[in-house]
């Protein structure tokens, strides 16, 4: 068990189950940020085949690897004499699998850095070594799937049962857009859990109009966003269910699901992103360059305490503004300052 105690911060980690705790001065204060983050999201490549129409990152066959050294100095960086390392790693790209340093990447984290690796693939490019590395050192792992990826739902099938043998916990990530709505309500319908049920959960990630993904593809439809929502409360589907952090206003304003069981974004307040060429954000859709610090030129130590400080200010400030009267404004950081378009309150309200 990792624990961490602060002044108006308490951090209780298990690495065996992934599972964490956090609260203020008292369990029923929630702290407004940590004083190191709980997560570091890192890109250890730009370099995939897949070519997704819609892949945020504009990732290709030219895009660059992080070489070993780089990243060993990141998670150096992500090493405080006083607070101690990051709880865990999500490792992106890029497609993860694709880079020649892979299994030593996973080795090194957990091994030297004591640090707990999980990551996000498209599942078209595992081999032995990799299961064998991933089994080892990963605390979990995100399987990539919507009905658009070349990905059939026979193949994510194997998938899911390869990992399941090999005693590898694995999650889908499926990205909820305005053109998927329909299959996602069928999911939570029931209408494919056989193909599922090898898997610990589905996470729903809400769409970006972000690097080869367009706005085109952003939620509008009210009627779909609803009929989706209603069904968060009483699913057929006997498979596990989450969402990322976009998603959470939303499901705090129009679910019954419980509001002291889910997180507001933590970008920036709890978690980072940093890509392979080194650059620190508050998160990997950060489209605003006055908020991207490079480890080359600041350590981190100063980038989390000091430079991010205007990130924060503008998300207590801007985040709010359109939010009104909203019995759920104390719980939620309300509207993201990147993307209008992920505002989905405005759509039902």
């Amino acid at each position: 068990m990792i624990r961490k105690h602060y002044d108006g911060y308490n951090f209780v980690g298990i690495p065996e189950t992934g599972i964490t705790f956090r609260w203020g001065k008292n369990f029923k204060e929630n702290p407004y940020m940590a004083p190191w983050p709980e997560l570091a999201d890192i890109s250890i490549s730009n370099y995939c085949t897949n070519e997704c129409e819609y892949c945020y990152r504009s990732s290709n066959p030219e895009g660059k690897l992080i070489s070993i050294k780089n990243y060993e100095f990141i998670l150096e960086q992500l090493t405080s004499n006083k607070y101690g390392a990051v709880f865990q790693v999500a490792l992106g790209g890029g497609e993860p699998l694709l880079h020649p340093d892979f299994n030593e990447i996973l080795e090194i984290t957990k091994e030297k850095f004591n640090i707990i690796p999980n990551y996000t693939t498209s599942g078209k490019f595992f081999d032995e070594k990799n299961i064998e590395s991933t089994k080892k050192y990963c605390g979990a792992i995100a399987i990539s799937y919507d009905p658009y990826r070349d990905l059939s739902l026979d193949e994510l099938y194997k998938i899911g049962s390869n990992l399941f043998e090999n005693d590898i916990k694995a999650n889908i990530h499926y990205v909820i857009s305005e053109k998927t709505l329909d299959n996602a309500i069928e999911i939570i319908e029931g209408k494919y859990d056989k193909y599922f049920e090898m898997f610990n959960a589905i996470i729903f990630l809400t769409h970006k109009p972000f690097g080869r993904a367009d706005n085109q593809d952003s939620i509008k439809s009210p009627d779909k966003l609803n009929s989706f929502l209603n069904l968060i409360d009483n699913p057929i589907s006997k498979v596990r269910i989450g969402f990322d952090a976009c998603f959470v206003p939303i499901l705090m304003k129009n679910t019954d699901v419980d509001n002291n069981m889910i997180d507001s974004c933590e970008c920036g307040f709890f978690s980072v992103y940093i890509d392979e060429n080194l650059n620190v954000m508050p998160c990997s859709f950060c489209n605003n360059d006055k908020y991207k610090y490079n480890l080359k030129e600041f350590n981190f130590e100063d980038i989390w305490q000091n430079k991010f400080l205007d990130y924060r200010n503008s998300i207590t400030e801007y985040g709010r503004t359109d939010c009104g009267d909203c019995d759920k404004l104390s719980e939620c950081r309300g509207k993201c300052p990147f993307f209008d378009e992920l505002f989905l309150c405005e759509i039902l309200f």
